[in-house]
């Protein structure tokens, strides 16, 4: 399509190969590495896909890079004292204004990518998925950089747009099964960020604190949740297949090699607000970093170390926090 996430292929004007880049495709869930540049409208390094459809997302996702670029070039579009503070759906770090307008823009181009998808039968399932996780990331986001008081008149006006957009997207259906998989996966890297990034208690002004032993962190579970298991394994796809009780033991048992792995304490507070989401799992949700050595036990009144405990709530029908 042409609309919004939309490239015509008819604008390409050349493409080839790079002795930087692989000779083979990246593996899943890795996927390929991309970059464009804001000094070179449409020229963008890509690295050997894995599919076509693989490779038409990135191109629709450097394009929409390169079209802000060029905004960016023409309007102030924010006032960025490049502080890197804030959440971005997509990134292991911290971002800084600059690169959450980025992200927002190119990933709404994304959610409309994969929107365009969704009536095509051999890719509806996949299209599903991504399409409800980028959309609810993306409108996250536009709600971070309309909150933050640093946008001009042209920026606001631009932001404004997406959040149209995005709202309009919202109310799509999608299949009730892919949109419980993308909003599981949305709030475990909500979850995990925090755990990874966040000090805590937050300063007294309320402004959060950074850990100083952060880094880089691989997030796979975008990609591993886009398809629900048929023989699930590990608690991760136990989680995807719709299964968080089956979820929880699994976390519990890898908490118990290791309480402080940011990836099974994420999975686990996730799981855990799924079979029972009431306040006490919201405020974990929340502020997971406040538990990231002890998460809040089966009962709101009690805290003791994550396990798999007899007296565990029957699970019962509810949607992840998303």
């Amino acid at each position: 399509g042409t609309g919004a996430g939309g490239l015509d292929p008819a604008l390409i004007r050349a493409g080839g190969p790079d002795g930087r880049t692989a000779g083979v495709p990246h593996a899943a869930p890795t996927g390929a590495v991309s970059a464009s540049s804001g000094d070179s409208f449409g020229a963008m390094l890509i690295s050997r896909p894995g599919s076509a459809l693989a490779l038409a997302e990135t191109l629709v996702h450097e394009f929409q890079h390169s079209k802000l670029a060029a905004l960016l070039h023409l309007f102030p579009l924010l006032d960025d004292d490049r502080e890197e503070r804030y959440y971005a759906p997509w990134r292991a770090d911290p971002r800084h204004l600059t690169g959450l307008l980025h992200g927002a823009y190119a990933f709404t181009g994304v959610a409309g990518f994969w929107r365009d998808r969704l009536a095509e039968p051999e890719h509806a399932e996949v299209a599903a998925y991504h399409f409800a996780l980028r959309r609810l990331q993306s409108r996250l986001v536009v709600r971070s950089l309309r909150t933050s008081a640093r946008l001009t008149a042209p920026g606001r006006r631009l932001v404004a747009g997406l959040a149209r957009t995005l709202d309009g997207w919202l109310r799509v259906p999608v299949a009730p099964d892919a949109l419980r998989r993308a909003r599981t996966a949305a709030a475990l890297h909500r979850t995990q960020w925090r755990l990874r990034n966040l000090a805590a208690p937050a300063a007294p002004d309320g402004t959060l604190r950074f850990r100083p032993d952060r880094g880089f962190w691989p997030d796979t579970r975008p990609h591993a949740f886009a398809v629900r298991p048929a023989a699930p394994r590990t608690a991760d796809e136990h989680l995807a297949a719709g299964d968080p009780a089956t979820a929880l033991d699994g976390y519990a048992k890898d908490l118990a090699q290791d309480p402080a792995d940011p990836h099974a304490l994420s999975g686990w507070i996730v799981a855990r607000a799924a079979l029972d989401p009431g306040r006490a799992t919201r405020r974990a949700l929340t502020r997971p970093e406040l538990h990231r050595t002890e998460p809040p036990g089966p009962e709101p009144h009690r805290q003791e170390p994550p396990g798999p405990s007899p007296h565990r709530p029957k699970p019962r029908p509810s949607r992840p926090a998303g």
